[in-house]
């Protein structure tokens, strides 16, 4: 048998579950299943105990809708990459979604891997983190006693994506002013995972950048802000010269973390495109 024992449950409300995840002990949420699984099987070739419960959020309907109104995006918990790709709501800040989802291993793992399974994993290399970070995303939780939580992406991933509730959606705010890049590379033509990741969101006033966001994942430690770029951004015009000079303020911590030569160049490669990409795109608000 390729895992331990156990009960596995199927509720088709969010109510039921929450009673089942209240009531049930050494309990795992199933999302997409394509970690979690992974995971437990992992756990027992190296001899650890694995949870005796397995609660699937698959049935849940209500944790799969996608709508947006005039302001904000919502997107279910339980959505799948590739009705997320498809989704017409992906427009202005949230386009970028569209190329995050692409990126995401290959088709049949996007018809089955969730947003909300991204997000929640625990896996320090996965896509969805940066790009909420940077798009300033909330995640909405709820706990097995009914109540509700909200946590911004980035206290959520600064917090090493420790939860004891349930995810049910994440909201973003349109946002039509902002200028948006998003670099990737893939860890080997092999394994289509990413090595690392840099988005940049930035706002340009008379050509000069404003209330930058930069958010790296450097795929061995959880997606974070790189707030020493961002600060020399936001003193600098949008000039001939300026992606090359940034590279000489960057928050040399994140990226020397457990990182080869290779990947470092790849990081500078990475923000210098973006920035030019930036420039090249920019949206400018007077």
């Amino acid at each position: 048998m390729l895992l331990n024992p156990l009960t596995f449950y199927s509720p088709t409300s969010l109510s039921e579950a929450l009673t089942l995840y209240r009531n049930l002990g050494e309990v795992r949420l199933l999302a997409g299943g394509t970690f979690l699984l992974n995971s437990l099987k992992l756990l027992k070739k190296k001899r650890i105990k694995t949870p005796q419960n397995v609660i699937s959020l698959k049935r849940i309907k209500e944790l799969k809708e996608i709508c947006a109104d005039q302001e904000t995006l919502t997107i279910g918990s339980m959505t799948v990459i590739n009705d997320l790709f498809n989704s017409p709501f992906l427009t202005d800040n949230f386009a970028i979604l569209r190329t995050v989802c692409r990126n995401i291993s290959t088709q049949p793992i996007r018809n089955m891997a969730t947003v909300g399974g991204n997000l929640t994993c625990r896996y320090t290399w996965t896509e969805m983190p940066a790009v909420m970070i940077g798009l300033e995303a909330d995640l909405h939780f709820m706990g097995s006693q009914g109540q509700s939580q909200i946590i911004s992406a980035e206290e959520f991933f600064r917090n090493a994506a420790k939860t004891d509730k349930i995810l049910t959606h994440v909201t973003i705010k349109k946002d039509k002013k902002a200028t948006l890049a998003y670099r990737r590379v893939k860890k080997s033509p092999y394994v289509d995972i990413p090595l690392l990741s840099v988005f940049v969101k930035t706002y340009f006033t008379k050509d000069r950048f404003t209330n930058t966001r930069v958010v790296v994942n450097n795929c061995v430690a959880f997606a974070q802000r790189d707030r020493v770029l961002e600060d020399f951004l936001n003193q600098s015009p949008c000039s001939n010269g300026i992606a090359q000079e940034a590279l000489g303020h960057l928050n040399q911590a994140i990226y020397q973390t457990r990182s080869s030569d290779y990947k470092q160049q790849m990081f500078r490669v990475s923000i210098k495109s973006a920035i030019e990409e930036l420039i090249q795109n920019r949206n400018p608000s007077h």
